[in-house]
């Protein structure tokens, strides 16, 4: 049954879609599809695992676009990405939102966008799809998950070290019994969009985005159902100082708390006032055949059960960068490469004797690759990640890919 819901939904967007776009609408239809194999040891692949199941490295995936242009100031998007090896439904899947064009001037620029909408924050969201992307996988800081959970609070500073590098469902042994198999926070999950609306546009050199939407960044919430009662607030900054370099700064801030753990807070206190905060910069320079790309995110979440050696509230801090390289070798033919970390604070250890130790194990990955266009519509890659996940008897867990993609 879902997957005969998935496909009428496809049809829908792609046969139906011009009728019910309107007289005069323009919708324009296109997609791709991705084809892998790759061979792999230890927790390699369950490290790039996203939440509902699907990864990069997924044998086959099917991403569909339909984009109505209702008229030169209204559009709809429509995008659909169809994995096998997903456990969610075709819902969370769907991402489909609004642009309103406000003002559209070669000086200045602004647009209304209401829905399920992109990321709004960094730099990786625009770069996440096969055919742009250089190599197969994500940043860690754009998906990894850590041990804290939304829906579970440990009992204390030695329960949640206890737990360091069960980020996923299959590794987490549950907080005090509790068995529980959700993933994980990461600082940012851009496999799913958030429900809310923005303003974005560009001002003389400068471009601007500001975000409300249900969810937090590590959070967000694709089925359009909050689980609290509060919003987040994303701002993003961005400016070209010379044709080739684009600098931004993002912010963003939301209760990531799910109201299930309520009843485990202290009198007085509500899942509401527990915020995830997240500043970031980044740059891209492009000069020639070459493209450099790096960010950096500062990111903590406020919680009510971990306390410094004090006995005061502290935060769970964690630090995500990369640095991403792209360079055309000739006509159709590409090399490019991304390391990527993850740097997590440290935390009272629990046992009064005033030690600190790191809340979750930092994690690196290295990925590099090739890439040949066959043709216009027909993408080759082959790309080796390895993978440090930290902890004891740590590997350097690896993937060998080979990816096909094909724009129809």
């Amino acid at each position: 049954m879902p997957a005969l819901l998935a496909w009428a939904l496809v049809l829908h967007l792609w046969i139906a879609g011009p009728l019910w776009a309107g007289e005069g609408a323009d919708v324009y239809t296109y997609g791709t599809v991705d084809l892998q194999l790759s061979a792999s040891d230890w927790r390699a692949l369950e490290g790039n695992q996203q939440r509902r199941g699907n990864s990069p490295y997924s044998h086959t995936k099917l991403n569909l676009f339909a984009d109505i242009v209702a008229n030169e100031r209204l559009t709809v998007f429509n995008h659909l990405t169809l994995d096998p090896s997903a456990r969610a439904t075709i819902g969370t899947f769907l991402r489909t939102w609004v642009r309103y064009s406000v003002v559209v001037r070669p000086d200045f620029d602004l647009h209304l966008q209401v829905g399920k909408i992109p990321t709004p924050f960094g730099h990786f969201t625009e770069r996440a799809y096969t055919d742009i992307n250089p190599v197969l996988g994500f940043p860690l800081m754009y998906h990894y998950s850590s041990s804290l959970r939304k829906d579970q609070l440990p009992t204390g500073n030695a329960v949640l070290l206890a737990h360091r590098g069960q980020g996923s469902p299959a590794a987490f042994t549950g907080y005090e019994g509790n068995a529980d198999g959700s993933a994980g926070l990461p600082m940012v999950y851009d496999s799913c969009w958030d429900f809310g609306g923005s303003a974005v546009g560009s001002l003389w050199r400068f471009e601007y985005l500001l975000a409300v939407t249900q969810g937090s960044l590590s959070d967000p919430q694709s089925n359009a159902v909050d689980d609290n009662d509060g919003q987040q607030l994303a701002l993003r900054l961005g400016f070209v100082p010379f044709t080739g370099l684009l600098l931004r700064t993002s912010y963003a801030r939301a209760p990531y708390l799910d109201r299930a753990v309520a009843e485990d807070l202290a009198p007085g206190q509500q899942v509401e006032d527990f915020l995830q905060r997240i500043v970031g910069v980044s740059a891209e320079y492009e000069w020639r055949h070459l493209a450099v790309i790096g960010e950096w995110a500062d990111n903590r979440w406020e919680s009510p059960v971990i306390h410094d050696a004090g006995g005061g509230e502290q935060d769970l801090q964690v630090t995500g960068f990369y640095v991403e390289g792209r360079c055309k070798l000739q006509p159709g033919w590409f090399v490019g490469g991304r390391y990527s970390g993850l740097r997590y604070g440290r935390i009272d250890d629990g046992s009064g004797m005033g030690r600190s130790i790191r809340w979750d194990w930092d994690v690196d990955r290295m990925e590099f690759g090739t890439g040949y266009w066959i043709n216009d519509v027909i993408l080759t890659k082959l790309t080796a990640q390895v993978n440090d996940f930290g902890g004891p008897g740590a590997h350097h867990d690896s993937i060998l890919a080979a990816q096909l993609t094909i724009l129809f």
